[in-house]
């Protein structure tokens, strides 16, 4: 699979450690750390999974529309797809519901650190009506639109809590990564 050699590296960075390293430290903080998560565009999930399984996370489910991810991801992560702790598979969260998924257990959280690449939380959350009433939702976005495919930066917290509907934000804050990129992060429901 050369061809996905740079989208590897991209996807390895300082910058996305970062990213992850925060939902960590900030579910530490808030003591909310979950039994099952579903990560939206969670790419090849080499950080996230390990990290959020270290935490005690029990199963974890990916959902990416990349038809690579899935193969590449079942090698990051062979450990916990061959023990039946994570599974990933390929589907646009945009366009298909997931509500015909079969989980291991019920989500309790819902992570999207890919909100700038795809249309409103509000939008996810109409395809897959009352699935995922009540549960916790991690998104992290940008203001940083230089990128064809950011098609959804927002300004600020703020904005990215308001467009998801939150009603109860546990955590807002804003990060500048290593790489210059200011990312914004919101936890509620």
């Amino acid at each position: 699979m050369n061809h996905c050699g740079r989208r590897v590296r991209d996807a390895s960075t300082s910058s996305q450690l970062q990213c992850k390293l925060w939902i960590v430290n900030e579910l530490s903080e808030l003591a909310l750390f979950p039994k099952s998560v579903v990560l939206l565009g969670g790419w090849y999930a080499n950080f996230i999974v390990p990290l959020l399984i270290e935490h005690g996370v029990s199963y974890i489910t990916n959902f990416d529309l990349d038809p690579d991810v899935k193969k590449l991801s079942y090698k990051f992560n062979k450990t916990y797809k061959d023990d039946e702790t994570y599974k990933c598979y390929l589907t646009n969260v945009m366009f298909d519901s997931i509500f015909n998924i079969k989980f291991k257990s019920k989500p309790d959280m819902i992570i999207n650190t890919s909100c700038e690449h795809m249309f409103p939380m509000t939008r996810f959350k109409k395809l897959n009506r009352g699935l995922f009433n009540n549960v916790v939702h991690v998104l992290q976005s940008t203001n940083d639109d230089q990128y064809d495919d950011h098609i959804n930066c927002v300004s600020s917290p703020e904005e990215l809590a308001e467009q998801a509907e939150f009603v109860d934000v546990m955590y807002s804050g804003t990060k500048t990564l290593d790489n210059g990129m200011e990312r914004f992060m919101v936890i509620g429901r």
